[in-house]
């Protein structure tokens, strides 16, 4: 009997999870799921193509257009704003991921007043608008005589709140973890601070790598209000190209250039998610 019988396959937790979230639907309703799919992907072409067709018509899809962005000034123009940009997301992170781990570290102290003063700090830097940051450091700190770069009027801003962001992740990493892991280490003499930084920090660090990767998403699109203060990253250098192709070339780039553009920032986000979910699947 035992050799006639199938093996079963264990099930995994996402088809389990699935299945108590809905019932598998049947072969009409797979049917219908199927047409559906199919509708909505025909009536998502027809929009493309409808745009498309527009854009044609106005003349944006036309090949001197697009071919001005293949000269090798523009080439290399967009090069070095990508480096700019990619440069900002960087030092940025570089900044904000071990600020974020120390705010995130002090809002757990046992000292109720450390606990006020960060929670505060964290709470205002979640709450603020980057767009509002920036005019700060771009308008109010010159008046007090500190001059700073354009790189840094829009890196510290972004270090800011993204610092708060990543203070937050750590605190429920460490909050998520098993407290008698806690009650352990103090039962083999270790203080509150040995405890975080040899036990709780670790596995915390190691929960939130996957969501410190795709924090640096955000600090990539945020690096996008690098245009005003000037600062040459992808936006801003976008809007120079368009500018000097309308003198020197007398040419229509907006369509062009924004679309490249976007493609740049997909490509990059698509990469770094990626990444995420190859860490994410390795630390499970």
């Amino acid at each position: 009997m035992s050799a006639l019988t199938t093996p079963t396959p264990a099930r995994t937790s996402g088809a389990a999870d699935a299945d108590l979230l809905f019932d598998a639907p049947g072969p009409r309703g797979r049917r219908r799921i199927l047409i559906g799919s199919v509708l909505v992907t025909l009536i998502v072409l027809a929009l493309i193509a409808g745009a498309l067709v527009q854009l044609g018509q106005a003349g944006q899809l036309a090949y001197p257009k697009w071919r001005y962005f293949l000269g090798q000034s523009v080439v290399g123009y967009l090069g070095r704003a990508l480096a700019d940009t990619l440069l900002v997301t960087a030092v940025g992170a570089a900044l904000s991921f071990p600020l974020g781990i120390l705010l995130g570290w002090a809002r757990m102290s046992r000292s109720t007043a450390v606990r006020t003063v960060v929670g505060g700090w964290i709470d205002t830097m979640r709450a603020i608008p980057m767009l509002l940051l920036i005019y700060f450091f771009l308008l109010a700190v010159p008046r007090w005589g500190l001059t700073l770069s354009p790189f840094w009027m829009l890196t510290v801003p972004i270090v800011m709140c993204s610092s708060a962001t990543t203070a937050e992740v750590f605190r429920s990493g460490v909050l998520a973890l098993e407290h008698g892991q806690s009650e352990a280490s103090q039962a083999l003499g270790l203080n509150a601070g040995q405890t975080m930084r040899l036990v709780l920090a670790p596995q915390a660090l190691r929960l939130m790598l996957p969501t410190l990767i795709t924090q640096l998403v955000t600090i990539l699109k945020d690096s996008s209000l690098g245009y005003v203060v000037a600062y040459t990253e992808l936006m801003y250098a976008g809007r120079l190209l368009t500018s000097s192709a309308r003198v020197t070339a007398h040419l229509d780039v907006y369509l062009p250039a924004y679309v490249i553009i976007a493609v740049i920032y997909v490509l990059i986000n698509w990469a770094l998610g990626v990444l995420a979910r190859r860490v994410e699947a390795r630390t499970r």
